[in-house]
Parts: structure tokens; sequence; C-alpha cells
């Protein structure tokens, strides 16, 4: 099972919304895909139309199955609770492949969403991750984000080596100066996966129906290719 971590420390740059078409564009060329929100928002919970769990129902580690080759961990509001525990222990980088991902079987993708913020929920996830996808939209305050996320990725590879990161042009508006210059900036970015995600009325649309917004092919096909990437 490939572990795909989807991170920003800005909110707004729609890190669940990426994260739910993603899973729902390998679900669509035949994987197992399950959902992991670590996010007390839990905004893709949502998306997968199921409500938030409580802690005892998060550590339990039952995933819901929202379609056939698609579940999903819900979040719970008690995350703050966790963390607490989780600072107590003596590895702390190490609870969710421990307590979470090492109990999922039959899986081919697990995709995890994160809060914008460096909690140890967050660095857990990188601890045990193939690859974070760093969302980010065509403005400065998210793209000067990479800078501090390439450096926590960094120091997360002293710990788990096999890590690698791409950053992902979301809601991109085509012909504005402000997305120009933003791919001018991200061109020169190494770690820059080439895609962009279109902004598209059809895919807030498709989250207030609770529904991937694949059936469209300018916004299906950056998720293939993003689904490539690992």
């Amino acid at each position: 099972m490939k572990t795909i971590v989807v991170a920003n420390r800005k909110g707004g740059v729609g890190k669940s919304t990426v994260a739910y078409n993603l899973g729902a564009a390998y679900a669509l060329a035949g994987s197992r895909v399950c959902f992991l929100d670590l996010d007390s928002q839990a905004n893709l919970t949502h998306l997968c139309n199921v409500q938030p769990t409580t802690l005892e129902g998060f550590k339990r580690c039952e995933p819901l199955a929202v379609s056939p080759v698609l579940s999903i961990l819900p979040a719970t509001k008690a995350f703050a609770q966790l963390e607490d525990e989780i600072n107590r222990l003596i590895d702390r980088n190490s609870y969710i492949r421990l307590e979470v991902v090492s109990r999922l079987s039959g899986f081919d993708y697990l995709i995890v969403d994160t809060s914008p913020s460096l909690s140890i929920l967050n660095i857990n996830a990188f601890c045990c991750a193939d690859m974070v996808h760093v969302v980010v939209n065509a403005d400065s305050f998210s793209l000067l984000g990479l800078v501090e996320m390439r450096t926590i990725l960094e120091q997360v590879k002293a710990i788990n080596p096999k890590l690698d990161h791409r950053i992902v042009l979301n809601a991109a508006h085509k012909n504005r100066n402000i997305t120009a210059a933003a791919l001018d900036a991200l061109r020169r970015e190494p770690g820059f996966a080439g895609v962009e995600i279109p902004n598209r009325q059809h895919v807030i649309d498709s989250n207030a129906r609770r529904r991937p917004a694949l059936d469209l092919d300018d916004i299906r096909e950056p998720f293939r290719a993003l689904a490539a990437v690992i």
C-alpha cells in the first residue's frame, strides 16, 4: 500500500478537494483506496458523506465503505486530545504508522488529508508517507509556505528516507497574470509536479453534491497525471 499525504501549512488551498479527487482517480483506474482524515475540520470526511467519529472510533481503525473501492477512516473532533496522548509517548513520530497504517489491509493507496498546521499528527503522517503532495494556489502567501514545507520534509527524511514530495498548483485561473507568475516560480522548483488543476465552478458544485469532479476532461486529466506521480 502506497501512502500519499496532501499538505500545506496554509489553509484554504483546496487540500481536501485534491485528496478526494485524487482518491477517486485511483479508484477509477481500478485501485482500492482508503482515505485517512487527520484534520479536525473533517472536510474530507464530509466530502465522503460521512460524519466525524469519536476518538474511540478513530482508535478502533475501522474504515467505512464509501463505495465498493473507496473507504475512509473519518476524522474526529477530538484530535487535540489524541495529540496530547501522542506527545506523552517516547516515540511520538510512529503512532500513525503503528496504530493506523499497519492495521489497514486490502488497499492499494492510502490518501491522507492533513490540517493546515505543523501538528504532531501531520509529522506522523509525513513519517510514514511515500509521497507528500504540497498543494498551493497562485498567490504569494501560498507559495511562501513552500520554503517552510521543504525544510520540514527534509528534516522528516532523517526518519523516513523513502519520503518524496511534489508541488501541485490547484485552482489555477488560465490567462491571468498571477497564475503565469506562479507557474514561472514553480517551474524553478525541483519538486513541481507540472500538474495544474484548473479553477472551475464544477469543482465547487461537485463538492456540494459530495461527488468527485472527474466527469470533466480538463479536471480528470490533471488528476490522472497526479495519480501517476508516485
